[in-house]
């Protein structure tokens, strides 16, 4: 066994067991708490105890840690969960990559104006002075504060508020710059330029 697997299966195990003697501290500290008698409003506690059956501690440190790309987490993809990395990537009309980022979570939706702020920095440094006047995203990049984050900066936001699949709006999803975003995308201006991203 290669001595960088052995120190990183050795990192592995140190983590485990930190979280392990975290929980058991954790734990002791609720019980404490618990067997006061008193909530943090100063009442008693109503009703009776909570079993102590449903709550048992590991012997050892319990849990899978990956030490192969240790930055890494589970995020979920239309295939299902697998162990990984969400990339994110902001191009230019002509499909130059602008801005790239890599993030260990799922959704897309809180990274739309931080990508793009990226992208206006990456621009300024390399000499473009004017940031780009209209973004195009996917639905998964929805987000009404970044969305209105960046028409604040003077850039228009293109963003479908739900899949292009669908036939109906997402619940909750009607009126206000839901119904904008979409009247805007079925324009025929709005519709050619979404068709570009």
């Amino acid at each position: 066994m290669s001595r960088d697997r052995i120190e990183r299966l050795k990192e592995g195990e140190r983590c485990l067991r930190e979280e392990w003697e975290l929980d058991q501290r954790v734990n002791a500290e609720y019980e404490r708490w618990r067997a006061q008698g008193i909530s943090a409003d100063g009442r008693k506690f109503g009703g009776r105890d909570p079993d102590p059956d449903l709550y048992e501690h590991p012997e050892s440190p319990q849990g899978i840690a990956n030490w192969t790309v240790p930055g890494s987490r589970k995020v979920k993809t239309p295939r299902g969960y697998m162990q990984g990395y969400n990339a994110q990537a902001v191009t230019a009309r002509e499909q130059i990559v602008v801005a790239a980022g890599v993030i260990v979570t799922s959704s897309d939706s809180t990274h739309l104006a931080a990508m793009i702020t990226a992208a206006c920095e990456e621009l300024h440094a390399a000499g473009v002075a004017t940031p780009p006047d209209v973004v195009v995203a996917d639905a998964g990049y929805w987000s009404g504060p970044h969305i209105e984050h960046l028409v604040n900066q003077g850039i228009q936001a293109l963003v479908c508020p739900e899949a292009l699949n669908r036939t109906t709006p997402r619940p909750g999803r009607d009126g206000g710059l839901y119904a904008f975003m979409r009247r805007v995308l079925e324009s025929e201006a709005g519709h050619a330029l979404y068709k570009q991203r």
